[in-house]
């Protein structure tokens, strides 16, 4: 990834599991203040004291006040109600994951001749398991606004009420008296205008698990040891708020140490298949992604060979795919330059699957052609949920990107939940049985290649029947009773020039006596001794020439 730095936001909750407090909020890129939002168990309204006479009994808003549309955002806008009646599925344009923090807004229309006051909306939520009334009360003056939290009806949904089969209704009432006598709107102060319309939960487990590895590099004059307590808590809110999530496990393991150059893209593509081999011999499911956190003493890491001009902050694995072969793929490493945690964020989408999105003067390479937002940018508001913080959608670019500031758009919020969603659903299968602890036959043989520096090692797992294979590319297994020759599958890593390889060992790898490996490639053949492998398709069986 190459990236320059822009100003960090301020973080106001770094849990994955505080609520939205909507009294503390603002917008990047437009100046605005909250409004507060509080939830109770009773299910009717506010009371004020008169000053005189008895006590005022709360009715529905008089005088025209118009909801037009209920919005729920938990990381992207997902409209939910238009004009008193249901929005469609079809329409809506983003997932609700369950169990997860959410604001949901109410915009209003006034009619001309509106008295300013004090009105409070009652957000009465239902189904699910869930029986609940949030309540809302602002000086109301002005039509609604999308960029000013303070000019909607804002409720903070705690994640335990976000459940599948919530229904909604929201009603506005009065305050203090002094509109008996006004006029009833030509329609109810309310949405849905009549009874109740589902929010639209999904119903699934949505989990990541994350290990960040701290890097204690020692090279040169540069001895540094990234402290990975210090940046965990942003490095999580950056992750947790721009992925679907209904919860992150985020593990901060013993600093790594490093020994090689770190100031060339060579040192990053190690580190990084390091980081593969890493999360192998450890046994991590394969459901884990795993993420090296460096400080090379802020040298700018080059590009060259092809890359393109800057400074080169990040590297993944590989773009991988949603199955449990690429596993050992789900790996990153990073610089701790600029934010971080912005690379951080972007470097784990590739290990999900996801390519660059262009955007002007961006200059990636890779970029999804299916985009649909001109220009890189968002597309529809973004909202996070820990920072209280709107972000714009047309001076906000998707963090697949080179432009910032950046954010999660739409689009990419709905491809990562599918690839959350897949990976949560292995978790959910239970412990395999015992002899049962490697899929797959033989396991995989990987290889990362570049300007002549080749890193091989092996993994558990197989490749999946209808993987692609390359046609020019192959790995020959020389065997002291016969050569096996196997088609790699082959790709080059974002941002780089690094080849990676990948073939199955053959089926009865383990029963046989291995001589060499010869890389069979158009760029020419070279020969790979079993000591330079590192074999770890079988932690109890270490694999290498006698």
């Amino acid at each position: 990834m190459l990236r320059s730095a822009f100003a960090i936001a301020p973080l106001l909750c770094v849990s994955a599991a505080c609520s939205i407090d909507l009294s503390a909020s603002g917008t990047d890129g437009v100046g605005t203040d909250g409004t507060s939002a509080t939830d109770t168990d009773a299910t009717g309204g506010t009371t004020a004291e008169p000053t005189t006479g008895e006590a005022f009994e709360p009715f529905l808003a008089r005088g025209g006040i118009v909801i037009d549309r209920v919005e729920a955002n938990s990381g992207v806008a997902v409209p939910i109600g238009k004009d008193g009646a249901d929005v469609p599925g079809a329409e809506r344009g983003a997932y609700l994951p369950a169990r997860r923090d959410t604001m949901v807004r109410a915009y209003f229309k006034l009619p001309e001749g509106w008295v300013p006051r004090e009105l409070e909306a009652q957000l009465h939520l239902t189904g699910g398991g869930v029986d609940k009334v949030y309540k809302s009360t602002m000086l109301v003056e002005n039509d609604s606004r999308d960029s000013d939290l303070k000019s909607t009806f804002s409720f903070g949904v705690k994640a335990e009420h976000m459940q599948p089969g919530l229904k909604y209704s929201i009603t506005v009432w009065e305050t203090a008296p002094g509109q008996e006598d006004s006029p009833e709107g030509d329609v109810p102060p309310q949405a849905p205008y009549t009874g109740t319309a589902f929010v639209g939960v999904e119903d699934a487990v949505t989990n990541m698990r994350v290990v960040l590895v701290p890097v204690a590099y020692d090279f040169g004059s540069c001895k540094t040891t990234v402290d990975g307590a210090a940046v965990e808590g942003k490095f999580k809110q950056a992750l947790f708020q721009q992925n679907a999530l209904e919860s992150l496990e985020f593990t901060v393991h013993e600093p790594y140490p490093v020994t090689f150059d770190m100031t060339a893209y060579q040192g990053l593509s190690r580190l990084v298949s390091e980081m593969s081999q890493l999360r192998t011999a450890e046994g991590a499911d394969p459901s884990v992604y795993y993420y090296g956190l460096f400080d090379n003493c802020g040298e700018c890491i080059g590009g060259g060979g092809g890359i393109a001009t800057g400074c080169t902050v990040g590297l993944a694995a590989d773009i991988t795919g949603a199955t449990k072969s690429d596993a050992t793929r789900r790996a990153a490493a990073g610089q701790m330059i600029g934010r971080p945690e912005d690379t951080f964020v972007h470097e784990i989408g590739h290990t999900q699957g996801r390519r660059h999105i262009e955007c002007p003067g961006g200059n990636s390479q890779g970029n999804d052609g299916t985009y649909p937002h001109d220009n890189g940018v968002i597309g529809v508001w973004g909202f996070g949920i820990q920072d209280i913080r709107l972000r714009h959608p047309s001076t906000h670019s998707d963090y697949m990107s080179y432009c910032g500031s950046t954010w999660v758009s739409d689009w990419q919020w709905n491809a990562t939940y599918q690839r959350i969603r897949t990976l949560s659903g292995w978790d959910l299968e239970g412990a395999p049985a015992p002899g049962h602890d490697h899929p797959g036959e033989g396991g995989l043989l990987l290889g990362a290649i570049d300007d002549g520096q080749q890193i091989w090692w092996t993994a558990p797992g197989s490749l999946e029947a209808d993987a692609p294979r390359s046609a020019t590319h192959s790995v020959e297994f020389e065997f002291a009773d016969g050569t096996t020759p196997v088609a790699a599958q082959v790709s080059i890593r974002p941002h780089g020039t690094t080849l990676n390889i990948v073939a199955p060992l053959p089926a009865d790898f383990d029963a046989r006596e291995l001589q060499r490996l010869n890389l069979r490639a158009p760029e020419g053949d070279s020969a790979v001794e079993p000591t330079a492998v590192r074999w770890l398709h079988r932690p109890d069986r270490l694999k290498a020439a006698e």
